[in-house]
């Protein structure tokens, strides 16, 4: 884990990590990166830092500054971390393949897996996600579950299997939710006042999670609950 006293700078052409009290000064294992740097970001874990340039995405130890992966991703402009570090998430620009359909622009990589030698990295989900404002999936605190939000409803997912949705909350006209912090695993959405009818959630099965819906007065709860298979 990095110097909790550590901090960070980007500039349109640089971008150095350093060590505050009671050394005060550039960690020395950084390579510093060079070209256009659109963003970077700690892993909230402190363990890690990831930057992206225009040939692509890196991320080191952020303690000593050692590179520990690169993957030559173009166009990413944001990144961020899962709550411990095991997943590292890319936005890139939107756009769109030789069909016109829209690319997979949201992808999430696992930071640390073992490689062949000469193997390529692949993601483990590619989305498509138009918009930069609440682009990245939620974790749950202990990285098992999280979720994305399509229109009218809430995807969740197995965090090691993003082909598959685990499960799903349908709720009308739904604009924001949030996964609780800690291990009680509660979910909060969020949906502008109108004239609708309350969202309905199946309650079978195991792996509860609990619902709360906010409408800008006081909330209701229910359970989220695995389906039946």
């Amino acid at each position: 884990m990095a110097n909790p006293l550590q901090f960070a700078y980007r500039t349109q052409k640089a971008i150095g990590i350093f060590d505050a009290e009671p050394v005060y000064e550039a960690v020395p294992g950084f390579v510093k990166p060079e070209g256009n740097l659109r963003c970077c970001v700690y892993s909230p874990c402190g363990r890690y830092f990831a930057f992206a340039t225009n040939d692509g995405v890196g991320v080191v130890d952020a303690s000593v500054g050692h590179a520990i992966t690169f993957m030559p991703i173009q166009a990413v402009f944001d990144l961020s971390f899962s709550p411990r570090g095991t997943f590292l998430s890319t936005w890139e620009r939107p756009a769109k393949d030789e069909n016109g359909d829209a690319t997979k622009n949201l992808k999430i990589w696992r930071t640390i897996e073992d490689l062949e030698v000469e193997a390529e990295k692949q993601p483990l989900g590619r989305f498509v996600q138009k918009s930069q404002s609440g682009w990245n999936l939620q974790y749950t605190d202990d990285e098992r579950f999280c979720a994305r939000l399509v229109t009218n409803e809430v995807q969740f997912y197995n965090s090691d299997d993003l082909t598959t949705v685990w499960n799903k909350l349908r709720a009308e006209g739904v604009a924001d939710f949030a996964i609780a912090p800690g291990l009680n695993r509660n979910v909060a959405v969020f949906i502008p006042e109108r004239k609708v009818k309350s969202p309905f959630c199946s309650r079978p099965a195991t792996e509860p999670m609990r619902l709360t819906y906010l409408t800008g007065s006081t909330g209701s709860g229910q359970d989220l609950q695995r389906p039946s298979i």
